[in-house]
């Protein structure tokens, strides 16, 4: 039981964790309302789950309402900030989150949420293994949306120009990419990974106020991983979730909340760029 929780917590980390990379690899900004967004996803798919019984149909209302408003919010407030401070941007997402909880309260009244799952069962592994169909689909849903967004950088022509903005904006604009764009997909995509690990969320746990706290464990795991690396999220969620599950289980539980900034300190101490992060992205970090 305790390694199927944490594996499916490093997934739902990882899945947190790739809606910053994404943001910052194509923009170069932290996004800071993070957090809020995942809040408001999951409680906006606590409400769809109830009108709308089949869980595919809210899941997928909740990831198109998610990457509309990511693009919204990067077109109407982050992008007049361009020629600006970096930290403008920062602060204005902040603004963002502010909001945004706000209105989870208001409407929601930031109680503690689940998502119903009409199907589950269990099946039994080798070496006393027991995974619920929750934990399965959850597994599958994070394996799915790396396998996609791997195909989607290497194959398709958005997914390119997405890379070579990452790599050399100023090129990318020589070469006729529109950065705007670009970005504005990208803040989309960053979205809605925020409103998938939402889901999972919810189903696995539960959508509340507090749910702030995984938010924060996953930009930890962000950095970790690098800041521009999607693919490093991965080992960067494993070592949180570990760690911190079997701080929890065997030692003090309220060493848990600690633990992901003791391995992030441990880590960028010896590779400040994070474990598959690139060192010129060492003075943005």
């Amino acid at each position: 039981m305790l390694l199927a929780s944490i594996v499916v917590l490093a997934g739902i980390y990882a899945l947190l964790g790739s809606g910053f990379v994404i943001i910052y690899k194509a923009s170069r900004i932290l996004n800071f309302a993070h957090a809020e967004i995942v809040m408001l996803a999951g409680y906006l798919a606590v409400s769809l789950a109830v009108a709308i019984p089949f869980s595919a149909a809210s899941l997928l209302a909740v990831l198109c309402f998610c990457f509309v408003l990511g693009m919204s919010i990067y077109a109407i407030l982050i992008r007049p900030l361009a020629g600006y401070s970096v930290l403008s941007a920062i602060i204005l997402t902040v603004a963002v989150g502010v909001l945004l909880n706000a209105v989870g309260v208001f409407v929601w009244r930031g109680e503690m949420e689940v998502i119903p799952f009409g199907w589950r069962t269990y099946f039994s592994l080798p070496g006393n293994i027991r995974l619920s169909s929750i934990e399965f689909a959850t597994l599958g849903i994070v394996t799915l949306f790396y396998a996609c967004m791997g195909l989607f950088y290497r194959f398709t022509k958005i997914g390119q120009q997405m890379r070579a903005t990452a790599e050399n904006p100023l090129l990318a604009a020589q070469r006729g990419i529109s950065i705007y764009r670009i970005s504005g997909i990208a803040w989309g995509i960053g979205f809605a990974a925020a409103g998938l690990a939402a889901f999972l969320l919810g189903i696995n746990y539960a959508i509340s106020l507090q749910i702030g706290n995984i938010a924060v464990a996953a930009f930890v795991v962000a950095l970790i991983g690098g800041l521009d690396s999607l693919l490093g999220t991965i080992p960067a969620a494993f070592i949180i979730a570990a760690t911190e599950q079997l701080t929890i289980t065997y030692a003090n539980p309220r060493l848990g909340d600690a633990i992901p900034f003791i391995i992030m300190l441990m880590v960028l101490m010896f590779k400040p760029w994070g474990l598959l992060g690139t060192k010129e992205e060492l003075d943005r970090v």
